[in-house]
C-alpha cells in the first residue's frame, strides 16, 4: 500500500503548487509592469481601431486585426478608455494563456515539470515581459495559440469532436487577432487535425474546419465590410503585401548579414547572451530528447514555430524581430524545458528543474529592469513630448512630424495641423505652402534651441525594441531657414535633425518664403560621387537665374535676388548631368541624382 505522502490525492495536490506559484508569478509580473502610457506606434493605431473601425485609413493598419479590435471594443463598453481597454486584454490573456499552456505542455510531455517551467519561461521571458502587458495585437493572439495547442492532444485522447472544435475555433481567434500568424497556424491545424483517430477521424477533421470556418466568417465579415467590401478587398490585402515588401522584405537585414538577423530572431528575445545561451543550449538539448523519444505529440507546436520563424528570418523586419518572433519562443520554451529535465533526471536530480526555471526567470527581470522600472513609472517620450507641446505651443502652430512618430500625433496632437517630415508622403498641394513651427523628431536633433525628451539608455532597449522613440525631440524652425521641397528633392540626410543635405534629381524645385529679400542656396557634390563635375542651370519663378558648375567634392553659394512685394518665390534646379548610384558600385540606391542641396535660407535685402 503506498505511502500517504504517495497517494493520488496528495500527489495531485502537490502537483497544483508549482502550476500556482508560476501563476502567481506572471500575474505579479504583469501587474507590476503595467505601461504608465501608451509606447509603441502600433498601440496608437489599435486605440484608433477601438475609436472608429476603419482598416482602410489605418484604424488600426492592414491587415486590420478584426477580433483584437472587437475584443477591444467589448471591454472598451466597460472600461471607456481605448488604452486601458487593450491592456486588460493582453493582461488576461497572458493569465488565461499561461494556464492553457501549462495544460498543452503538460499532455504533450506528459510532465508537470515541463508544463510549468516551460509556460514561466515563455511568459517571463525577456519579450513577454516587455510586450506581455502591452496595447497590441500579441498577447491575444498567443492566448488562442495556447488554447490551440492544449486542444490538438486531446484529439489523440478522446474520441469526442469537441476537441477538434476547440483547436479549429481557437486557430481561427488566433489569425483573427493577427492574420499575419495564418502562414503558420494554418500548416499546425492540418497537422494537428489529421491524426484525429478512429472511425470518427473524418468527422473530427470536418469539425475541427467547420469550426475553424465559422469563427474565420464572425471577424472576417465586420473587415470586408469596413474595407468596403469584395471589391475593396483584393486591393486592401495588395496594400498590406506593398507595406511588408517596403517595411519588412525590403528593410535591411541588419548590419550583420545572415548572422545578424539570425541573432535578432533566435537570441535577443531571451535577452542578453548571459540568459539566451543557457536557454538555447537547454533548447538543443532537448530536441534532440524529443526526437530521440519520438515525441510526436509535439509536432503541431514544432511546425507552428518552424514555420513562423522561417518566414520571419526570409521576410520580416530584423528591426521588429522580437516581437515577430514570440510565437517561436512558445516552441523554443517548452523543448528548454524539456532539456532541463532530461538533464535534471540525468544528474539523478530531478527537482532541479524547479531552482533553474527560477534562476532563468529571475535573469530575465534583472534584464528587463532598467527598461521596465522607467515604463511604469513615466510617460513614454512621444507623450511627454505632446503634453509639453499641449502646454506650451499655441494651436496655430505647424508641426513637422517624422514617421515614427506620426500615429502619436495624430492621436495625441489632432488639434494641431501637422505635415509629414518625408517629402514622399507630402502629396497635398497645400502642404507646399506650410512652413512648419516645430519639428517633432524620433531622436536626438541638432536645430539650434531643440527640446528632448528621453527614457535612459539600456541594453535591453536595444535589444528588445525597435530602436526608435527612446529619445523625442522638438526643434523650432528658424524663419528663414525653412523650405519645402515642390519636386525631385529627396529627405534630409542623415535625418531631418541633423540635415546636413538633400540630393536632388535633375529637376527639382523648392519654395522659400523671401518677401523682398535675397535666397541664399548651397549646392554641394560629395568625393564619392561618379561624376567630375554637375552643371546646375538655377532658376526663380520660373526664369533663369544664373549657372554654377559644382566639382567633385566641392561646393558653391548661390545668391539670389527676389523683386519687392513677393511673398515667397520657386526656386528650381535643373541639370544636365546625373546618375545611378547602383549602377555606379556605390549601393543599392537607385534614384536618379545630380547634386546636393546643402543649405537653402532667406536673408534681408
Amino acid at each position: 500500500m503506498p505511502a500517504a505522502s504517495d497517494s493520488p490525492a496528495t500527489r495531485s495536490r502537490w502537483l497544483s503548487l508549482p502550476l500556482l506559484l508560476g501563476f502567481g508569478t506572471v500575474a505579479a509580473a504583469r501587474l507590476c509592469t503595467l505601461p504608465h502610457s501608451l509606447w509603441e506606434g502600433d498601440e496608437v493605431l489599435f486605440m484608433k481601431g477601438i475609436e472608429r473601425f476603419d482598416p482602410l485609413h489605418h484604424q488600426p493598419h492592414p491587415p486590420g486585426y478584426p477580433l483584437l479590435i472587437g475584443l477591444g471594443k467589448l471591454l472598451n463598453l466597460l472600461i471607456h478608455d481605448p488604452f486601458w481597454s487593450l491592456v486588460t486584454l493582453s493582461v488576461v490573456s497572458s493569465l488565461v494563456g499561461y494556464l492553457a499552456l501549462v495544460d498543452a505542455f503538460r499532455r504533450i510531455s506528459g510532465s508537470e515539470r515541463v508544463a510549468v517551467a516551460g509556460a514561466v519561461l515563455f511568459h517571463l521571458s525577456p519579450a513577454m515581459l516587455v510586450y506581455g502587458p502591452l496595447a497590441l495585437s500579441d498577447p491575444p493572439a498567443l492566448l488562442f495559440l495556447s488554447l490551440a495547442l492544449a486542444a490538438a492532444p486531446r484529439l489523440r485522447e478522446s474520441a469526442s469532436v469537441l476537441p477538434a472544435v476547440a483547436l479549429g475555433a481557437a486557430a481561427s481567434a488566433a489569425v483573427g487577432c493577427r492574420p499575419q500568424l495564418a502562414l503558420a497556424v494554418l500548416p499546425m491545424l492540418a497537422v494537428a487535425l489529421w491524426p484525429a483517430g478512429g472511425r470518427s477521424r473524418m468527422w473530427r477533421i470536418t469539425a475541427g474546419l467547420l469550426a475553424f470556418t465559422a469563427v474565420s466568417l464572425l471577424w472576417f465579415v465586420p473587415l470586408l465590410v469596413a474595407v468596403g467590401g469584395p471589391a475593396g478587398f483584393l486591393p486592401f490585402l495588395g496594400k498590406q503585401a506593398g507595406l511588408v515588401a517596403q517595411y519588412d522584405a525590403g528593410a535591411p537585414r541588419s548590419g550583420g548579414g545572415a548572422l545578424g538577423v539570425i541573432t535578432r530572431f533566435i537570441a535577443h528575445p531571451w535577452g542578453t547572451r548571459w540568459t539566451s545561451l543557457p536557454v538555447l543550449a537547454l533548447a538543443a538539448a532537448g530536441t534532440v530528447s524529443l526526437a530521440a523519444n519520438r515525441r510526436t505529440g509535439a509536432l503541431p507546436l514544432a511546425v507552428l514555430c518552424g514555420v513562423d520563424l522561417a518566414f520571419g528570418l526570409v521576410v520580416m523586419n530584423p528591426f521588429d524581430a522580437v516581437r515577430y518572433a514570440l510565437p517561436s519562443l512558445l516552441g523554443v520554451a517548452f523543448a528548454a524545458a524539456v532539456g532541463c529535465e532530461a538533464l535534471a533526471r540525468r544528474a539523478r536530480v530531478p527537482f532541479a528543474v524547479w531552482p533553474a526555471a527560477a534562476l532563468l526567470a529571475a535573469g530575465f527581470i534583472l534584464y528587463t529592469e532598467p527598461l521596465l522600472a522607467v515604463r511604469t513609472t513615466t510617460d513614454s517620450p512621444a507623450v511627454q513630448a505632446a503634453l509639453w507641446i499641449e502646454r506650451s505651443v499655441p494651436k496655430t502652430a505647424v508641426l513637422i512630424v517624422e514617421a515614427e512618430l506620426a500615429p502619436h500625433a495624430s492621436y495625441l496632437l489632432r488639434e494641431y495641423r501637422r505635415i509629414p517630415a518625408d517629402p514622399g508622403l507630402q502629396k497635398e498641394p497645400e502642404n507646399r505652402l506650410l512652413k512648419p513651427d516645430f519639428l517633432v523628431g524620433d531622436g536626438e536633433s541638432v536645430w539650434p534651441g531643440s527640446t528632448r525628451f528621453l527614457w535612459p539608455e539600456s541594453d535591453a532597449y536595444g535589444k528588445l525594441s525597435r530602436g526608435h522613440l527612446r529619445v523625442v525631440s522638438l526643434s523650432p524652425i528658424p524663419p528663414g531657414r525653412w523650405y519645402v521641397p515642390v519636386r525631385g528633392v529627396y529627405a534630409f540626410e542623415p535625418s531631418i535633425r541633423q540635415p546636413l543635405w538633400r540630393w536632388m534629381g535633375p529637376d527639382a524645385a523648392i519654395r522659400l518664403d523671401a518677401p523682398g529679400g535675397r535666397v541664399s542656396v548651397a549646392l554641394g557634390l560629395p568625393e564619392h560621387a561618379p561624376v567630375e563635375a554637375v552643371t546646375v542651370n538655377v532658376g526663380v519663378d520660373g526664369r533663369a537665374a544664373q549657372t554654377v558648375t559644382v566639382p567633385r567634392g566641392g561646393r558653391r553659394t548661390v545668391d539670389l535676388p527676389v523683386a519687392a512685394g513677393v511673398d515667397s518665390v520657386e526656386v528650381s534646379f535643373t541639370s544636365p548631368v546625373s546618375f545611378v548610384p547602383a549602377e555606379a558600385g556605390l549601393g543599392p540606391d537607385r534614384r536618379h541624382l545630380a547634386v546636393q542641396l546643402l543649405g537653402a535660407e532667406r536673408k534681408a535685402p
